[in-house]
């Protein structure tokens, strides 16, 4: 047994590995594939393929699901697969107090999208099941692999495209740091379907062939099935578990590169960006770094601009830096690309192995690095890997071999002293701005209607439903757009108002390189379900290419992104209740540790018949809402150093598995007790804690007034609570099962509401 070494508390360490592909179960079987050079493409025969021209994929054959989840969808059973093996490793399997305490991550581009096509086939036609719109939501996944595996800890869904895997681990990494997780078991995962593969397929990024990464003759990527997990901890409790450290997590970083929804940027500069930045968190120079685990997807795009990106990053010595992409032989895994190859990183340097490139032939002076061809034998310290996704969507992580030599803490930063908020916009049920909204919440006339907008063909009746009102795009600086999805008409509203209400655009902020961070608990379902009928009605060869990359759940964050220049840190939370409430908490936690001075949070949720079905399978008959509410945050002395005049302060945070802790951590953050608090903003499966806690306070709880607005719910009560000018702290609380956000805020003295968006 190996321990690990006495380390400072900032130390985290991955301690376990699992996963699932073509090769079979295990990380093993992944490992000796790739050393032997197999490949694990093959015939796509999952399901009739309509006369697509792509056929060949990395598909999963003959896997059995772990007991207990032979029903379940077959991308939940990938991931359940890699989480046990992962926790398995890390020691934690057998140890029900230890994984009552493990937090769960899930990542991925489509979640159990496989089950949830039945409920995308329009109404009338063969096949059509309302109710599997239950498997359309992300959070379906981590719920059923929690119970399945006894997680207790914080459960937390995310979405980015083919970067989730990776960023995955950079948000597990900054809980850690901030202290508000201890131990995080992290999965990517997909499975290929109708609906994605049709989808891929029409962007026509897949070649006939096979992947050839970095070589001359490359001409597009092929898509594979499968999950992989980890298992990140400080090191401090590893070693109390004697678990073995397999590599330490020394570095990590998420962005955007603000530019194009399916195409990467100029000199691949979002991958640059994140790759600076992973190595300046770990405090480590780039001369140190020994390898790099490309993206590597085998596109000629793709492939010259990373290797630019690399070589503006490491200069003359790009060409010396061994790079392998696994994606030659494994196939591109999609949400789980990135948590593979952190796996095969994790593995490379344990083993002083680095695995082959599969099918580089001949050198494209593009693309001018050692890419390695056969298993090369070289002593490994420290390996960088790199991701990118649909929407520019950016992360990297550093991984080293040993622990670091100083108590350097990542991500690196002094705290500043304070968050504050200096802008916000927000549109509801309720009204088309800010003024309206704060207007009508104080009047407390709800606007629940009879749905109008479109019907729901399986209810006897239009449901009651909170419908914002038409959108303004150019009132809020937004350009013209040839097609939104409804989701992303509501989150770039919401963004312009907050951005104008603090006096920043697209230049300003690009120049503070701010970020934005986006919570929703459906994404663009409305666009899925018109891309999917297109399937169902026309066939797969008529499916619309533009409507797909607006299909995804992070759509509308990344086409923020790109409308004011957001290269900052990014992030996509598709939990329930809580999405936007996660985002404000990871928000607030790199503004304190100085990663950047400003960061946009907004929560979006538009109404669709999906979610409609989901609820109603359900059992909850809570009448919906839609809306958007974006809050600009600023680090206090960032603020001020602009001139920016704070409409409210962020005072503290509270993220935990149960609601009690969540308001415990909140209010001890913001040295408060709970009767200096004067309201309290609470959703449904907040008021019985509300009631036990605070009995005194007084309780807001706006889904009465403008309906459920589900991911949206922490930011459009944050944003209300500040409109209502509260005479002192106010708790936004927020509640469901394993995720809990607590904030604590307060009205500047000064606040000047009238400008708010």
């Amino acid at each position: 047994m190996t321990m690990c070494p006495s380390v400072s508390s900032s130390a985290i360490v991955i301690s376990g590995l699992g996963a699932v592909t073509p090769f079979g179960s295990g990380v093993n079987a992944l490992w000796q594939a790739l050393l032997r050079g197999d490949s694990a493409i093959s015939d796509m025969d999952l399901f009739d393929l309509g006369g697509i021209a792509c056929t060949c994929a990395g598909v999963i054959r003959d896997y059995t699901p772990p007991a207990g989840l032979a029903s379940t969808p077959r991308a939940s059973g990938f991931a359940a697969g890699a989480c046990r093996e992962a926790l398995a490793q890390a020691r934690l399997l057998n140890d029900p107090e230890a994984l009552a305490e493990t937090a769960l991550i899930t990542a991925s581009n489509f979640g159990d999208i496989d089950a949830g096509e039945p409920a995308l086939i329009p109404p009338g036609h063969e096949g059509r099941h309302a109710a599997a719109s239950v498997h359309c939501a992300h959070a379906s996944p981590a719920d059923r692999l929690a119970a399945a595996l006894g997680l207790g800890g914080l459960r937390i869904a995310l979405s980015l495209s083919c970067a989730s895997g990776a960023a995955a681990a950079a948000t597990a990494a900054n809980l850690i740091a901030a202290g508000r997780a201890q131990r995080v078991l992290i999965v990517g995962y997909d499975a290929l379907s109708r609906f994605s593969w049709s989808g891929l397929c029409s962007l026509r990024t897949m070649t006939k062939e096979a992947v050839r990464p970095f070589d001359a003759g490359r001409n597009g990527t092929i898509f594979t099935e499968g999950a992989a997990a980890l298992v990140i901890e400080r090191a401090e409790i590893c070693a109390a578990r004697g678990a073995e450290p397999l590599a330490w997590l020394r570095g990590w970083a998420s962005g955007n590169n603000g530019h194009h929804m399916t195409a990467p940027a100029p000199r691949g500069a979002g991958s640059a960006a994140v790759m600076r930045a992973a190595l300046i968190s770990a405090g480590i120079a780039p001369e140190a770094v020994d390898h790099i685990n490309t993206h590597g997807t085998g596109t000629k795009p793709n492939d010259s601009t990373e290797t630019q990106a690399i070589q503006d990053l490491f200069g003359e010595r790009a060409a010396a830096i061994p790079v392998t992409s696994v994606k030659g032989l494994l196939g591109h895994m999609l949400g789980a690309a990135g948590s593979v190859e952190l796996i095969v990183s994790v593995m490379s340097l344990r083993q002083g192995i680095i695995p082959p490139t599969g099918h580089f032939t001949t050198p494209d002076p593009e693309c001018a690095l050692d890419v390695v061809t056969s298993p090369r034998h070289v002593a490994l310290q420290c390996v960088l890997s790199n991701s990118a996704g649909f929407g520019g969507c950016n992360a990297a992580a550093v991984l080293t071999r040993d622990a670091p030599a100083s108590s350097h803490a990542a991500p690196a930063g002094a705290l500043t002293a304070s968050v504050v908020i200096t802008g916000l916009g927000v549109i509801s049920a309720l009204g088309a701005d800010a003024e309206e909204n704060g207007a009508a919440f104080l009047e407390q006339e709800p606007a629940l209607f009879p749905l109008a907008r479109f019907t729901v063909p399986e209810a006897a009746e239009s449901p009651l439903a909170g419908e914002a009102p038409d959108v303004d795009l150019a009132a809020c600086g937004v350009a013209p757009k040839a097609y939104l999805d409804r989701a992303s008409q509501l989150f770039l509203t919401a963004c312009g108002m907050a951005f104008q209400a603090s006096g920043l655009d697209a230049a300003a902020l690009s120049s503070l390189n701010a970020g934005i961070m986006g919570g929703t608990a459906w994404g663009c379902q409305s666009t899925a379900e018109l891309f999917f009928a297109d399937f169902i009605l026309k066939g797969p060869r008529l499916v619309k290419p533009f409507l797909f990359p607006h299909a995804y759940a992070n759509t509308a964050v990344s086409l923020a992104a790109m409308e004011w220049t957001l290269k900052g840190p990014h992030e996509n939370v598709v939990t329930r209740a809580t999405a936007s409430g996660v985002a404000l908490v990871e928000a607030f936690d790199q503004l304190r540790a100085g990663l950047t001075p400003v960061i946009a949070v907004c929560g979006a949720e538009a109404l669709s018949d999906i979610a409609f079905n989901a609820r109603t399978a359900t059992g909850d008959l809570t009448p919906m809402g839609e809306a958007a509410a974006a809050l600009v945050l600023e680090g206090a002395d960032a603020a001020q150093a602009r001139g920016a005049h704070p409409l409210g302060h962020l005072l503290g945070c509270g993220l935990a598995p149960t609601p009690e802790a969540a308001l415990q951590a909140a209010l001890a953050q913001a040295g408060l007790k709970p009767d200096a608090l004067c309201a309290v903003y609470i959703n449904a499966a907040a008021r019985d804690t509300a009631s036990r806690l605070l009995p005194n306070l007084p309780v807001e709880e706006p889904a009465r007034l403008c309906g459920d607005v589900q991911g949206a719910t922490s930011a459009l009560h944050l944003a209300l609570a500040l409109l209502a000018r509260p005479a002192g702290p106010v708790l936004i609380f927020t509640v469901e099962s394993g995720a809990c956000v607590a904030l604590v805020a307060s009205l500047a003295v000064d606040a000047d509401l009238k400008h708010a968006g």
